[in-house]
């Protein structure tokens, strides 16, 4: 397995990982629990994302686009049009694009939104931004895991080196 490989896998597992865990803090905070609880799982999905997501997300976006350059200059050209190909490097890089520049700044906006509010009381936008980082990133691992699909299942694996 080579260097890039690696990162890429590595990215991947950060990333699905961290977003799976940042569901779990999202849904083991409902509007019902007190303000402070809330609070401090925000502040703790926006560590999630910084140090989890976030970095796994670009890893794996990165490492994937480097993949597709290397493969390209070992005459993998042809392989690089399929079908399966295609919308694996396609649907993942929607992916990763979701992750990086929409969950990611919404979750630190969130995570900023909870340590400004009251103890006894958050913003209303909190709730606002937990749905739509849940939504977003919701639909950033459904696309993770389509890709996927192509990538494996789909025999679209690259293998470079």
């Amino acid at each position: 397995m080579t260097p890039v490989t690696f990162l890429h896998m590595l990215g991947i597992s950060l990333w699905v990982g961290g977003v799976l865990a940042a569901l779990v803090i999202i849904g083991a905070t409902p509007v019902s629990q007190p303000a402070v609880v809330r609070g401090a799982a925000y502040r703790l999905l926006g560590r999630v994302y910084a140090w989890i997501v976030a970095p796994g997300a670009i890893a794996t976006t990165a490492s994937g686009l480097a993949i597709t350059v290397i493969a390209a200059s070992q005459g993998w050209g042809a392989r690089l049009g399929e079908p399966a190909v295609v919308a694996m490097q396609g649907v993942g890089l929607l992916a990763g694009i979701l992750e990086i520049f929409v969950s990611f700044p919404m979750s630190q906006k969130l995570a900023r939104v909870a340590s400004v509010g009251e103890p006894d009381a958050l913003p209303a936008v909190a709730e606002l931004l937990r749905n739509r980082v849940a939504k977003v990133s919701g639909l950033a691992l459904a696309l993770v895991i389509v890709a996927l699909y192509f990538g494996v299942a789909g025999s679209a694996h690259l293998r470079i080196g």
